[in-house]
């Protein structure tokens, strides 16, 4: 009777803790190191090449998501009706043989006499003198009064206005400051010949720079793009000839930062111009699915949680039977497969009130090109996201006894570094700590959370193309290590147990916000 009575009191006290408990802990708790480990070893395997933008590799990634997705029962949240988000990735190539520069009867190849941005142009026009080619009206800097430039090569100098470098580009632009490009587009000049005694010395370098150009045609701007072209010192000498002011004083100008006067060379000197370039188009996919949330009036509004699911692909081989494939297994398979197991936690668990988004990015290797493309031309209704969760790195942890410098940084296995609430998002600081008081409880390093932080984080990962939107956002990060971006960043190096912990904190961070009442504060678009 008395035992009877002793486990009747111990179940009853175990109800009462089960009652106490939020309702996402039994969802999270079916996230576990054995399934990452599943996932990861194919993301992560020889298979798919390193997961390049774009390549099959990163096709079948997508594709192998995908399968999830359909099988667990997730809205498709891509484009018509999909799971996917298309980007148009065009490579401009210049055709060397064929570009050249003529001034009289002197012609410069690409690569000895001139190099240039692969934009197409066939033109013949007179050149114009416009100093830096920056203008700003509020202060009555116009080097382009009184001249034609329209059909014409703007000759400027490298470099930028006092002005300009003190006060940084984009807070140039915000106090009106116009750069020659834009002037150009807008004043109808054709091309720019900029000036550059550095890059004078190492055309050859620069030309294997130049020579291609890959753009997202979705991010493109409509206005065309402005031709480019920084000239030898034997193209510059053969532009001056005849000329009041010489080569050398143009050189001069630019390293003294004194701009001089504007002018338009002779008017019959021309210079032709022939960028020849070829044009190939390949494609990559964003993943978006959506768990909908429960609420009929808050199930429009969206948090959204992201990891990026390429790499940086395969390298090339210095000695025959070396490793150059670069399987990513952390960067970001950790995120991606992290992702994943979550996806499968909402789909089979409790429901929060708003909707969840799930996103698996492409590009972020090249310039968060798939987060940029999603914020630009969101699948959802930009304004409904209350909320960005951003997974990148979370697979590593630091060894005791480990004595590489380079690994110094990891966090320990029951520790992650969170970046985001400091610099931008303080209510989501909050309800993460206290969603891990409540649970695991693991260490949140804020070290990185810090405008003063040299490695710049906070401006480096997808979560930021979100950030520059106003939505409120929140990155995890298990730290730098030896094998970051090298082929030896493999499956067996990975924490799996403290992935997991990750994980379901994160998985408790989303079903909150999702779950709450009110939505976080918006983020200040300059921060």
């Amino acid at each position: 009777m008395k035992r009877a009575l002793f486990v009747g009191f111990w179940l009853l006290l175990l109800g009462v803790a089960l009652a106490d408990r939020p309702a996402w802990m039994t969802s999270a708790e079916t996230i576990t190191p054995t399934d990452l480990q599943a996932h990861l070893e194919f993301i992560a395997s020889d298979a798919l090449e390193g997961r390049d933008t774009p390549s099959r590799g990163l096709d079948l990634a997508g594709m192998y998501i995908v399968s999830h997705l359909k099988r667990w029962g997730l809205k498709p949240g891509g484009e018509n009706g999909t799971y996917y988000q298309t980007l148009t990735i065009r490579t401009d190539r210049v055709n060397l043989e064929s570009s050249v520069v003529r001034i009289g009867e002197q012609t410069f190849r690409y690569g000895e006499g001139f190099v240039a941005r692969a934009v197409p142009l066939s033109l013949t026009a007179q050149p114009v003198y416009v100093g830096y080619g920056w203008t700003n009206h509020a202060q009555s800097i116009d080097p382009y009064k009184g001249l034609d430039v329209r059909d014409k090569v703007l000759v400027v100098l490298g470099g930028f206005p006092r002005p300009v470098a003190q006060l940084g580009l984009e807070r140039a632009e915000a106090e009106g400051w116009i750069s020659p490009e834009e002037n150009a587009l807008r004043r109808g000049a054709r091309a720019i010949l900029r000036i550059d005694p550095v890059l004078m010395e190492r055309l050859d370098r620069q030309s294997r720079m130049w020579a291609r150009r890959r753009v997202v045609e979705e991010l493109e701007r409509d206005e065309p793009a402005i031709p480019v072209l920084i000239p030898s010192r034997k193209l510059l000498d053969a532009l001056c000839q005849g000329e009041e002011v010489g080569a050398e004083e143009l050189v001069q100008r630019v390293q003294s930062g004194e701009a001089g006067e504007p002018f338009a060379f002779r008017a019959n000197k021309r210079l032709q111009i022939e960028l020849a370039v070829e044009t190939t188009r390949e494609y990559a996919r964003n993943v978006i699915a959506i768990v909908e949330g429960r609420d009929p009036a808050l199930k429009n509004e969206y948090v959204v949680v992201g990891a990026h699911l390429d790499h940086v692909g395969i390298g090339t081989p210095r000695q025959p039977g070396e490793d150059v494939i670069f399987n990513g297994a952390d960067d970001d398979g950790s995120g991606t497969v992290a992702l994943l197991e979550m996806a499968e936690a909402f789909a089979h668990g409790a429901r929060p009130r708003r909707s969840v988004l799930f996103i698996w990015h492409v590009g972020e290797e090249k310039g968060l090109w798939g987060s940029r493309l999603f914020t630009e031309k969101p699948t959802v209704p930009l304004q409904n996201i209350i909320a960005q969760v951003n997974i990148d790195m979370i697979g590593r942890s630091r060894s005791p006894g480990d004595q590489n410098p380079r690994n110094a940084d990891l966090s320990a296995p029951d520790e992650i570094y969170v970046i985001g609430p400091k610099l931008a998002s303080p209510e989501l600081g909050k309800i993460l700590e206290q969603v891990n008081h409540q649970y695991l409880r693991l260490h949140l390093n804020p070290r990185y959370d810090d405008p003063n932080d040299p490695e710049r984080l906070y401006y480096r990962s997808d979560h930021y193309s979100y950030a520059r939107k106003g939505i409120p956002v929140i990155f995890f990060f298990s730290g730098l290590h030896e094998d970051y971006h090298r082929p030896s960043d493999h499956v067996d190096k990975i924490d799996f147990e403290k992935m997991a912990k990750v994980t379901r904190t994160v998985f408790g961070l989303v079903w909150t916000l999702a779950e709450q009442e009110t939505r976080p504060a918006r983020v200040k678009v300059a921060q």
